[in-house]
């Protein structure tokens, strides 16, 4: 087997298989290395919502250029990748309501397609929510949702007809370095070569970051969605709107005939990847219905679907996000390791994220800048924080920012 490669990248989820896909198109050899079967980390626990409006208009664009991504990827594969449903804001006050004004405002500025509607538009795109306490909608008609097991398998097609070498179940050890940059990765059984290293290990990347004593502010955090099934008397089609209502923290989306629906709370789980067995499956965590988030999630849910509540069957699904103190991603190279890229961080929005994530990966390290402004995004922003060094400080603001996530004038 070849051992010397362009690119090697380490984690087989959504954000390093597109990383994976766009640089095997532009000719670069690459190597993807998962220490389990690719997508079993938090790509498969998604919920794979694609609401595209950012605060950050050059973010916007990127994922606006992502669903033109998995467009193209549709024809070439000839699978259906992405259901376009639209997607629906709600506001129950008047200080939601003008966030929501805002919104739509920001969304007009950059020529997206958004548009303030009527409480009869809102009940039309998604009958089974409840409007009597709601004053303000508005209306994105490009969003939708994705299967990530499809797009992760649509990834991985391409980039292996493209010449990629892709390895589950290879965990990787070490990262081999020489005068301050990298030269390749050490696993179980060989050394890999390469000149170019992407840390794309999602939870799990702030210890592949330790590899080469770097910091990264990032912590792991759970998360919880439910999935009703199918209600008599209560008719929830495919393309129903999803929903976003931040005062009562949630998403939805349909799902199988029944509703999906998923919670920011206050309080959420955090995990030590470094304290789980080296055979941790993301897969096998189990919940109890009468958890506390879980409970709170579901009288969340009620509040906007009445329907719902502790005795309706459902499935609850849980995984682990990667979440950084400001809510954005960190994408590109490290200055302090000459070769050492991070792709991670996503909080919570890693699936959407990888159909666009990709390009701007492929960008950084073939031509060494990117078309986008992504200053934002940057890998070593949070360079000489005082706090970066240590992890309790990370984690808190961390949490924070997982906690506040639905804060008025947070447009994620």
């Amino acid at each position: 087997m070849n051992k010397d490669f362009d690119v090697i990248i380490i984690g087989g989820g959504a954000s390093g298989c597109s990383t994976a896909m766009q640089l095997s198109l532009q000719g670069r050899s690459v190597l993807v290395l998962d220490k389990a079967q690719f997508g079993s980390g938090s790509t498969g626990q998604a919920a794979g919502l694609g609401g595209q409006l950012r605060s950050n208009p050059s973010e916007t664009r990127l994922l606006m250029e992502g669903i033109e991504v998995v467009r193209q990827m549709e024809r070439k594969l000839n699978e259906k990748i992405f259901t376009k449903t639209g997607s629906l804001h709600v506001a129950a006050t008047e200080d939601r309501a003008g966030e929501l004004r805002d919104f739509v405002e920001s969304g007009k500025a950059i020529g997206f397609e958004i548009e303030l509607v009527d409480r009869e538009f809102a009940k039309s795109r998604l009958p089974c929510m409840r409007t009597d306490d709601l004053i303000e909608f508005c209306y994105c008609p490009t969003d939708g949702h994705f299967a990530p097991s499809e797009l992760l398998n649509g990834y991985i097609r391409i980039a292996r007809d493209a010449g990629a070498t892709l390895l589950p179940q290879t965990p990787v050890e070490d990262i081999l370095m020489e005068e301050g940059r990298v030269k390749g990765v050490q696993t179980a059984d060989a050394s890999f070569f390469a000149p170019v290293v992407v840390n794309a290990a999602g939870p799990w990347s702030y210890l592949v970051a330790e590899l080469t004593q770097t910091p990264m502010a990032t912590a792991t955090l759970g998360h919880y969605y439910l999935v009703t099934e199918p209600i008599p008397g209560m008719q929830i089609s495919p393309t129903d709107a999803a929903i976003r209502d931040r005062a009562n923290r949630i998403y939805s989306r349909p799902e199988m005939g029944g509703l999906l629906v998923g919670s920011y709370e206050q309080e959420p789980v955090e995990y030590s990847m470094e304290a789980l067995p080296a055979d941790f499956q993301m897969s096998e965590i189990r919940i109890q219905r009468d958890n506390l988030n879980v409970a709170l999630l579901i009288e969340a849910a009620s509040q906007r679907f009445p329907f719902i509540n502790e005795r309706t069957p459902m499935s609850v699904t849980t995984g682990i996000m990667t979440f950084t103190p400001d809510g954005h991603a960190l994408c590109g190279q490290v200055r302090d390791v000459e070769g050492l890229y991070h792709c991670t961080g996503f909080n919570g929005r890693g699936v959407f994220q990888s159909t666009s994530v990709g390009l701007l990966m492929a960008d950084l390290i073939c031509q060494g800048r990117s078309r986008y402004q992504i200053e934002h995004l940057d890998a070593d922003r949070f360079s000489g924080e005082p706090w970066l060094g240590d992890r309790e400080s990370i984690r808190t603001r961390c949490r924070d920012r997982y906690a506040n996530h639905y804060l008025i004038a947070s447009k994620g």
